[in-house]
């Protein structure tokens, strides 16, 4: 088994302006300063029964919602917790956000709004180079024969693209062109900064929600990004390095230093501004002291052992019978999907990895032409019992289709971080394992080591058939079994000291993402992967087989 150093990024926000009118039901807050042409507002909420409002700014002592001069959004139901705010180019300083019912009541205001239209940012002017409409011509063909590798190192097709001289008017007058970016998840505003960059300038970002970041999602149990009172709900951690059991070398995983250089161009951009700057927080995956619950054993502190007590002692787990052809079945899967040559090869270039795999990576047979429980069973002729017990499948042979993985989290916080003061401490990890049904993964906060004060924890981090079927529950209710098992495994100082507060997010449910990513299935990687390098009418795709790194990657 390999353990991985990872990292999380947080943009550090300062909230320069506080929110003063507590008493009204919905909180209005601008966490920054307001020196350029967008911003997020922060709602809050006291209770459920204010809906739907409207959001707008004006004057400071306006009596209704018709006396506004910027009608900002509508909010129909619970789970929104940001809005953007474009301020258009003749917005007044000094107003404030107001928030109104139905009815026309006041239900929210924000302090007064000091909006700096001398500021850099806003001054910023975007000039249109303008030119004669483009001729329509066929486009560059995305395949072995421009140099393109669908299926493997894809940069390098890309420097053989930039190997070619096309003429100086077409590039001036694709230039001019109008581009629609359908979508403000990752892979769409990277595709704006790079457009951006390269001199596109007429550009137009198309949202269907009321945030920007798409998967990425971060929840703000109480007060903002400087509070720390927070959990990601979407991707958490960046992997970094990767370090096997017994060995020195430590593997740096280089297709992940998307990221890192990312977050340096967008310091360089913003010029190290303290409100803009990216920075990332060391994640602690292992603790040595996560908790081992499995079949109610716990020792005589109340506690279930530690992950090192059972790895010291076999005798505090409940021994299994298992079929050593199971057992042998389990080993060959593992050394498939987890043996150190693969994993380092990963590391180097994962492009040339992944199509090495899918050609010959199963003992010559293409990865990409069997399912496990296929190649166990048809190909190596494993007995149906023992190959479904191996790989506990739930999906027999190659079935089409590109399935999507739902993800569950379930974020509680907790008046004190009680887990960082037992004997024993946790620090940060998700080193807490469990079997009770629908928990999954236990995630201890890696920042703010010891720190005084409230803790959100991570208490259940589940996907794939659980994510489905809890995701059906009411969330009071998915809550409450999920503070019950915390309650199990960590005594009733977790019921003594819940706030209350809460943060669910079932990705099955999203009306805009339906999914947390796409799991393609037996043959879907040389179906599709290729298409995403296609244009079809002038629209472009995102390749998304490898969450992160290729939402980063500019395409076409």
């Amino acid at each position: 088994m390999s353990s991985a150093k990872v990292l999380l990024a947080l943009v550090l926000v300062v909230t320069t302006r506080a929110i003063v009118a507590t008493d009204f039901p919905v909180q209005l807050d601008i966490q920054g300063p307001l020196n350029s042409r967008s911003a997020n507002i922060h709602l809050s909420r006291s209770h459920k029964s204010i809906y739907p409002f409207t959001v707008t700014y004006g004057a400071c002592d306006s009596l209704g919602d018709q006396d506004e001069v910027n009608h900002i959004s509508r909010v129909e139901h619970d789970g929104i917790s940001r809005l953007v705010w474009l301020l258009p180019d003749n917005i007044s300083s000094r107003g404030c956000l107001s928030a109104w019912s139905s009815a026309h009541e006041l239900l929210g205001r924000s302090q007064e709004l000091v909006i700096d239209k001398n500021s850099r940012q806003w001054l910023k002017k975007r000039h249109l180079e303008k030119g004669t409409r483009l001729s329509k011509r066929a486009s560059i063909p995305m395949t072995g024969a421009s140099g393109i590798d669908a299926e493997g190192p894809w940069f390098d097709g890309v420097e053989a693209l930039r190997e070619r001289e096309d003429n100086a008017v077409d590039a001036a007058q694709a230039k001019a062109k109008k581009v629609a970016i359908v979508g403000a998840g990752m892979a769409g505003l990277i595709t704006w900064l790079c457009l951006n960059m390269s001199g596109f300038h007429n550009l137009e970002m198309v949202e269907a929600g009321q945030r920007l970041g798409g998967r990425v999602q971060t929840a703000y149990l109480e007060g903002g990004p400087s509070d720390y009172q927070y959990q990601e709900m979407g991707p958490m951690r960046f992997p970094e390095s990767i370090q096997y059991a017994g060995s020195n070398e430590t593997i740096p995983i280089n297709d992940m230093q998307l990221v890192f250089q990312l977050a340096d161009v967008m310091n360089q951009l913003n010029e190290g501004q303290p409100n803009y700057t990216v920075k990332f927080i060391p994640w602690i995956q292992e603790s040595p002291n996560g908790l081992y619950y499995f079949s109610g054993l716990k020792d005589a502190d109340g506690l279930p052992p530690t992950a090192t007590e059972v790895k010291n002692n076999p005798k505090l787990t409940l021994p299994v019978p298992e079929d050593p052809i199971v057992g042998n079945i389990t080993d060959l899967v593992s050394e498939i999907g987890c043996n150190p040559k693969t994993a380092a090869a990963i590391a180097k270039n994962t492009f040339t990895a992944y199509k090495e795999f899918i050609n010959t990576g199963l003992g010559g047979l293409g990865g990409d032409d069997w399912s496990e429980f296929a190649y166990l069973h048809n190909h190596l002729k494993y007995s149906l019992n023992a190959t479904d017990q191996a790989i506990n499948s739930g999906e027999y042979g190659g079935n089409g289709g590109n399935s999507l993985w739902d993800l569950l989290k379930v974020a509680l916080q907790f008046s004190t971080r009680f887990w960082e003061h037992y004997s024993q401490p946790i620090y940060g990890s998700c080193s807490t394992a469990t079997d009770i049904p629908g928990i999954g993964s236990i995630c201890y906060p890696s920042y703010k080591i010891n720190s005084t004060g409230p803790g959100v924890m991570l208490a259940s981090y589940t996907g794939g058939n659980f994510g489905i079927r809890f995701a059906s529950l009411p969330d009071l209710e998915h809550v409450q079994y999920v503070l019950n098992a915390m309650i199990e495994i960590h005594g009733e100082v977790a019921r003594e000291q819940y706030t209350g507060r809460y943060n669910r997010k079932c990705w099955a449910l999203d009306p805009l993402e339906s999914a947390s990513w796409a799991s393609p299935s037996v043959g879907m990687h040389k179906l599709y992967i290729p298409t995403f390098f296609e244009t079809e009418n002038n629209v472009g795709q995102s390749r998304v087989n490898s969450w992160w790194v290729t939402s980063l990657m500019p395409n076409k």
